[in-house]
């Protein structure tokens, strides 16, 4: 390792324990957890991310002796197995599944961040929300398509009239290098080159051929009647960068109204603003029973 890694390594030390679960004969899971509590909270990376992500949260829980913490590598991603086939949403919720019932997690508050949120919400679509204590959506959408992205909560557009869905799935085959650093900078306020060099090396770990997939997957994900099926259930909670302050809030009010809302400035302001995500989150946590 050079100086210049090691520096880096340093400046984002995560103050948690890290393990592995074999899942199946191909699929081996990293994870990583914090605090010694019973309430589990589960948080699931995005796209081509991986647990690192949410080291703020690892420290935030690290003392904790009411909840612990977990977050985990989806396959393909960061430090788990690299698998040729499985790397679609519905296959992710299926590992969530086995995930859960191999460390034996029972009544999790389960979050999900970016393209994390079909990961959780295709949990909930294949085997219910009866093990959930609390859902969170972490600058997630509940749909991969909509007319207009500007006034639905959805990722893409379905002309693609923007090119944002043929940017994420071409750009990593294309020009990967060029995809990762644009990815970074746009996902917060204040693209450190300490920062773009540790979340370009954690968005690297995935091929592109994967990357590509991964994104592709996306578009064709619709949860919106999964996540109105919790309304009055399982208490919710969505936290969306600034671009959403209206669509998010707009959808929830006419189909989850019970759902606390809040916003954060960018994509991954729950790790460059984490007092103000972490202040949310403890909200949110006082109000589950």
């Amino acid at each position: 390792m050079t100086w210049l890694a090691a520096a880096v390594f340093a400046a984002f030390a995560i103050p948690a324990n890290a393990e592995f679960v074999k899942l199946s004969d191909d699929l081996t899971i990293h994870y990583q957890t914090a605090g010694r509590g019973d309430q589990v909270v589960l948080f699931v990376p995005g796209w081509t991310m991986a647990a690192d992500v949410f080291e703020k949260q690892m420290a935030h829980f690290a003392d904790s002796k009411t909840y612990k913490f977990i977050s985990y590598d989806p396959r393909s991603q960061g430090q788990s197995t690299h698998t040729s086939e499985g790397n679609f949403y519905e296959q992710h919720g299926r590992d969530l599944a086995l995930f859960i019932e191999k460390l034996g997690l029972k009544n999790i508050i389960l979050g999900g961040w970016s393209c994390g949120g079909f990961d959780v919400l295709s949990y909930v679509h294949q085997y219910g929300n009866s093990n959930l204590k609390g859902f969170i959506m972490i600058d997630a959408a509940p749909s991969g398509l909509g007319v207009d992205n500007t006034k639905d909560w959805v990722w893409y557009n379905q002309d693609d009239h923007d090119g944002f869905r043929e940017y994420f799935t071409q750009g990593p085959l294309i020009d990967r290098e060029k995809n990762n650093t644009e990815f970074a900078q746009w996902m917060v306020k204040n693209a450190t080159p300490e920062y773009l060099d540790w979340i370009t090396r954690i968005s690297n770990m995935t091929s592109s051929g994967v990357a590509a997939l991964l994104n592709e997957s996306s578009a064709y994900q619709n949860y919106r009647d999964d996540l109105k099926g919790m309304e009055g259930k399982v208490p919710l909670l969505y936290v969306v960068r600034e671009d959403w302050k209206d669509t998010m809030p707009a959808w929830s009010k006419a189909n989850t109204p019970s759902a606390m809302r809040k916003i954060m400035p960018k994509h991954m302001s729950f790790w460059e603003d984490a007092p103000l995500f972490n202040g949310y989150l403890d909200e949110y946590l006082k109000t589950i029973k």
